[in-house]
């Protein structure tokens, strides 16, 4: 919330917030009927792989690699803020010291990094509806910010939609979890719903707050400076730690997920085949190999070459792909016209938007998808060659 009011200004980030629930809408629509008809804990490259063969898995593979690549980093990053508000310390050393305990706490126990994934989401409920209830009394926002909203600047809503866009990501995983409802086609699209109205109720009440609170709270750690100003240094610091831990138990489950995807795709031979290599259990070198794209993406940040929001926005445009991938499976998977027109309307919508974004931020999604259908070509081409050879000993 700090970064967008920071480059719309806090009025004109509540207009990106707005357009992004609305766009995420038929999104959302997409992934229920997908979790419905199809629950795979594959993702989203599953989907893909189903509808499309290959051709369509290993690219969204790797954009859903580089989304997260990008996107972790800048989940760290934001905790280092918040360690540089509460204690004076540089906020990417901040978030190499996240990062290397992330991937400490994978590498000696995996069962304490899934408890850690369990228990995130009750944990980011509760402190978000806290800091909400102590902003808004601190503050008191005003409906004005809401009805002078405005943003005329087609560059700036650009920029700022797909560095927002990134808080609306993580319904592919919830996409995951359909076959483990005792009802799935009643109850997840219910709970999909349900989870993302309170996410939309909370992220336009945060963003209300960061607005009210003026220029001083658009930073990168906006609720620190929100909390010390409306309660004293101790409440701003307080907020700080807990962003902290709940940032470190975020980063640590990431960090599991995105191993265990690159193992995965280093078993269907899309990377180097040792990162499939495990000890006891453990994926070791794709939880290593995570780790330094990880610190490598912060330490280039921290020389100025990657800003945060780049970052953010990359990531985005990353997940706004591969969503636009899952509509265009649905249209494939599916013989209900409703749900092919659907299916449409999604990739047209996220065509409209990369239009309006700048076609030139498509650089490094578009090297992925080649790096992905080369290398989707070429394991074909192996396993060709390999038959060929094979049938050519059998005549022998």
């Amino acid at each position: 919330p700090g970064l967008a009011a920071q480059i719309a200004g806090g009025s004109g980030a509540l207009v990106v917030w707005l357009a992004c629930a609305a766009v995420s809408i038929p999104l959302l629509l997409v992934f229920a009927i997908i979790g419905r008809a199809h629950p795979d804990a594959g993702g989203i490259a599953a989907v893909m792989k189903k509808a499309f063969g290959r051709m369509g898995y290993a690219p969204a593979t790797f954009l859903f690699l580089g989304a997260v690549s990008v996107g972790l980093p800048s989940i760290a990053i934001v905790g280092g803020n918040y360690a540089s508000a509460a204690f004076g310390i540089s906020p990417f050393m901040a978030a190499a010291l996240l990062i290397a305990g992330a991937t400490s706490v994978n590498l000696l126990s995996t069962g304490l990094a899934n408890r850690m994934s369990a228990g995130l989401a009750s944990a980011v409920i509760i402190v978000l509806v806290v800091l909400a209830v102590l902003g808004w009394v601190a503050t008191q926002p005003s409906t004005s910010f809401v009805a002078g909203a405005e943003l005329q600047d087609i560059s700036v809503f650009g920029t700022t939609f797909m560095m927002v866009f990134f808080a609306f990501t993580g319904w592919e995983v919830a996409a995951n979890l359909a076959g483990e409802f005792r009802n799935p086609k009643r109850d997840f699209p219910l709970a999909m719903a349900m989870s993302f109205g309170l996410a939309v109720i909370l992220y336009l009440v945060l963003a209300l707050i960061v607005a009210a609170a003026g220029p001083s709270a658009a930073t990168e750690a906006p609720f620190s400076v929100v909390l010390t100003a409306g309660y004293g240094e101790l409440a701003g610091q307080l907020v700080s730690i807990i962003a902290i831990i709940l940032i470190f138990a975020n980063l640590s489950a990431a960090v599991w997920a995105v191993s265990r995807m690159v193992y995965s795709a280093a078993q269907e031979r899309l990377v180097v085949r040792r990162l499939a290599n495990t000890s006891d259990g453990v994926p070791i070198p794709a939880v290593l190999a995570t780790a330094s794209v990880l610190k490598l993406v912060t330490l280039l940040a921290s020389a100025g070459t990657l800003r945060l929001e780049v970052l953010l926005s990359a990531a985005g445009l990353n997940f706004l792909l591969l969503y636009a991938g899952a509509a265009a499976a649905l249209t494939k998977l599916t013989s209900l016209r409703s749900l092919q027109a659907l299916g449409v309307e999604s990739v047209v919508v996220v065509g409209v938007l990369l239009y309006m974004c700048g076609l030139q931020h498509l650089v490094y999604p578009a090297v992925l998808i080649g790096c992905g259908g080369w290398a989707a070509i070429s394991l074909s081409r192996s396993e060709t060659t390999g038959t060929q050879t094979a049938l050519t000993g059998e005549v022998s």
